[in-house]
């Protein structure tokens, strides 16, 4: 008895393993490869093949080779004529640097089975920023930070009853953003030059520290204050650094410096 079924559970093994296989050559049959070029001032800079199954990643420039007041958004298929800066669905011609690039974002764009992506930059006075009255970027990394999502939640929420206390409308409060960088300090300072609209960054480490390490120029540092909590039983010193110099940034600024706010960070 035991053979028989020794054998029986043999053959279903085996013509699971022919399921599978002839499953995936059928699969595989079914991908179409585009080839990914991505150019940059007439060179190659990389290249890749996206399918159905199978995305790529996106190469980044480095911000030397980037004109000042200029920015680089990222990779586009399209022509710069076909290109609005000021059009609701710019955001949509391009894919930023560092990201991952799928095959629903190159298909249609294809000749010969090959993509042409390049480099899309821009002066950064021709698209039109979107209104915030003021941008804060926290260091998303709790163990450098000391900072926790549930944490920046309740500074958020105070932060709003100062603002209100100290005049500042519903309306400019409903466009506040709080954001979360992750990655290490070059990564999540690279991001936040990328992204060029924060006001205020809370939880790195000192001026020197993003300036050396995360690539910063110092003249963009306008303001930066240290603040000390405890978290895990020790002593954490982070920073606040000004990049702005409006009134909404100094405002919020002093009160992210404040005792009140530094409090919510105790843990």
């Amino acid at each position: 008895m035991k053979k028989i079924i020794t054998s029986l559970l043999a053959f279903i093994l085996s013509i699971s393993s022919v399921f599978v296989l002839t499953s995936c050559a059928a699969i595989k049959g079914m991908e179409e490869e585009f080839n990914v070029v991505f150019i940059h001032e007439g060179k190659i800079v990389a290249s890749d093949t996206v399918t159905q199954f199978k995305n790529t990643l996106t190469p980044e420039i480095d911000e030397a080779y980037i004109p000042d007041g200029y920015k680089f958004f990222g990779w586009t298929a399209y022509s710069m004529n076909e290109i609005d800066p000021a059009s609701p669905e710019f955001k949509t011609t391009f894919i930023g640097g560092g990201k991952m690039l799928h095959y629903r974002d190159v298909k249609g764009h294809e000749s010969n089975r090959t993509v042409v992506m390049n480099a899309l930059i821009l002066d950064k006075n021709a698209v039109p920023k979107e209104y915030h009255y003021v941008v804060i970027a926290w260091y998303d990394k709790t163990t450098t930070s000391g900072m926790s999502q549930s944490q920046i939640d309740t500074m958020q929420t105070k932060l709003t009853q100062y603002l209100k206390s100290n005049g500042v409308s519903d309306g400019d409060i409903a466009t506040i953003v709080v954001r979360g960088y992750t990655g290490n300090v070059g990564q999540s300072c690279g991001q936040i030059m990328s992204d060029d609209d924060v006001d205020i960054m809370l939880g790195w480490g000192s001026a020197d520290n993003v300036v050396e390490t995360g690539g910063m120029k110092e003249t963009s540092l306008l303001e930066s204050v240290s603040i000390s909590f405890t978290y895990n039983g020790a002593t954490k010193t982070r920073h606040v650094h000004r990049l702005t110099d409006t009134p909404a940034s100094l405002l919020v600024t002093q009160w992210l410096t404040s005792a009140e706010c530094v409090e919510i960070f105790n843990s």
